[in-house]
């Protein structure tokens, strides 16, 4: 019988739910194998990443999160995916797994700490020019995006609806993360609402998050809570207005036509290789965009006839989301 899995996963306000997203998508992949898999959380995590765990039908392990007890159920396989942890904590943690047997996998997207691990997964557009001399084997590229099943499923959907996407947006849907921890949501959807007159607006607004009286007064605007079947939201927009995290590889997978505004430096470098590329259309970085100054951005972007299907079919070549199964056949070699 397999050993099990131990996923050391980030999941706080100020680095929102990207992490818990895409371990919880490798975690249902390796517990569909038959792998069982116990989730650690950083004592900081958001209560809503507690109760993501526990729906996905996963252990939430208690106890040591940097350090755990690796003889206690002794995992075969170690996953952290956390920009916190030092590279020398890696590297602690990589000698530990050895003395069990176990192996460490460390889910990266940056290649600036310097460690050792057994495998790195890297799913971002330029991880080929990344070096990682600690690590055994690295997977690299957005072959390996970590989705959850719902995103490869709709695939098909999502590319036959691209070769019908108008002109104009009819249908926009605006998402800045689990967390929206920018606060750029409210003011995109505003920015949405001015460029595309007669377009609806769908906003997913975190918690407490303030959003315009543009916006909440608005016939054509709807303010959600976040949602589960956001793969829904997104296969109904003509123009998806994003950040640029790890919800890109779910609107890739998808063929769906983006505007993306890359809020924090770290996704900087996705933004920049994929705007160049033509997968999405840069509308800029955070901060400094008001709501017309986005709003211009996002009319002229959109502006010459045929963008939107021109977009969404060089985004669908950027991953078919397999990306978790790719990683799974990976561990079990």
């Amino acid at each position: 019988m397999s050993r099990g899995v131990l996923l050391l996963c980030e999941a706080a306000r100020a680095t929102g739910l990207g992490h818990l997203v895409r371990s919880l998508a490798l975690a249902t992949e390796l517990a569909g194998r038959g792998r069982e898999v116990t989730i650690a959380l950083r004592p900081d995590a958001l209560p809503e990443a507690r109760d993501r765990v526990r729906a996905a039908g996963l252990t939430l392990a208690t106890g040591g999160w940097v350090d755990p007890d690796l003889r206690a159920g002794a995992p075969g396989t170690v996953v952290v995916d956390s920009y916190r942890v030092t590279g020398a904590e890696l590297t602690g943690l990589h000698r530990r797994c050895g003395e069990t047997a176990a192996r460490l996998v460390v889910i990266d997207d940056l290649a600036d700490r310097s460690f050792t691990a057994d495998v790195v997964v890297n799913q971002n557009v330029g991880a080929e020019s990344l070096s990682y001399p600690g690590a055994g084997t690295v997977l690299r590229g957005p072959r390996h995006a970590l989705l959850r099943p719902a995103f490869p499923a709709a695939r098909t959907a999502g590319l036959r609806s691209a070769a019908e996407l108008p002109d104009v947006p009819r249908r926009v849907f605006v998402l800045f993360g689990g967390t929206d921890a920018a606060g750029m949501a409210g003011t995109a959807a505003a920015a949405a609402l001015r460029a595309f007159p007669h377009a609806r607006v769908r906003v997913v607004v975190p918690g407490a998050a303030p959003v315009p009286v543009e916006v909440t007064a608005s016939p054509r605007a709807t303010v959600l809570p976040p949602v589960d079947a956001v793969h829904e939201e997104m296969l109904d927009a003509d123009l998806v207005v994003s950040a640029g995290g790890t919800s890109l590889w779910e609107l890739c997978c998808l063929a769906r036509a983006t505007a993306v505004v890359a809020v924090a430096e770290n996704q900087l470098p996705t933004y920049d290789r994929l705007t160049a590329a033509g997968h999405v259309l840069g509308a800029g970085r955070h901060p400094g965009a008001t709501v017309g100054e986005l709003a211009d951005r996002l009319r002229t972007l959109t502006a010459p006839p045929g963008t939107l299907g021109r977009v969404a079919r060089s985004a669908a070549t950027v991953t078919d989301g397999a990306g978790c199964a790719r990683v799974a056949d990976a561990l079990a070699g």
